[in-house]
């Protein structure tokens, strides 16, 4: 099975929606499989102001977020995907657009092959799990890694997701 790392893609799109003020709003390190009952089910944040604003499909940073399309696309699959709705305002413009912030499990053993220069290490070794999910975190050098399959990167590029940057990883066991 192939898989992706999916990201912002903010050479393309460098008007995507930017949060500011986030900080103090958002515990980051709530978002995660084991504490997103403590999130709020709906969070409201500012964004840059700007007229050229893209609202894309994606927002990456500071946490991912996804559109109403996306979060469809994604619930069709029928992974283990809880979604936290977020508003995101442009005050002085006048625009704001919903998107939703996902949380799904991070697995820490497997991580991306590639990075770890480990080329010994390939999706053989990984947990038989990991094919029955089509989106999944993994966390490699403190950075957290959204990967999907080859299934879900399609169905989001055969609706014309807007802002995606997939990146074809290769999947490892950490040892």
């Amino acid at each position: 099975m192939k898989y992706f790392d999916l990201a912002l893609d903010s050479g393309i799109y460098k008007t995507a929606p930017r949060l500011v003020n986030w900080y103090g709003v958002q515990d980051v390190r709530l978002i995660k499989w084991e504490t997103y009952h403590k999130l709020q089910n709906r969070q409201i944040y500012n964004i840059e102001p700007s007229q050229e604003t893209v609202f894309t499909d994606i927002v990456s940073i500071p946490f991912l977020l996804v559109s109403q399309m996306v979060r469809d696309t994604i619930k069709m699959y029928g992974d283990r995907v809880v979604f936290k709705e977020t508003i995101l305002v442009d005050s002085k413009n006048q625009r704001e657009q919903v998107y939703y912030l996902p949380v799904m499990e991070e697995n820490p053993d497997i991580g991306i092959a590639d990075i770890t220069g480990d080329k010994k290490r390939d999706y053989k070794d990984i947990p038989q799990w990991v094919n029955e999910r089509n989106i999944f975190w993994i966390r490699q050098r403190g950075e957290r890694h959204t990967i999907i399959s080859l299934d879900l990167a399609e169905s989001l590029l055969r609706r014309n997701a807007v802002g995606l940057a997939l990146k074809e990883v290769r999947l490892a066991a950490k040892s």
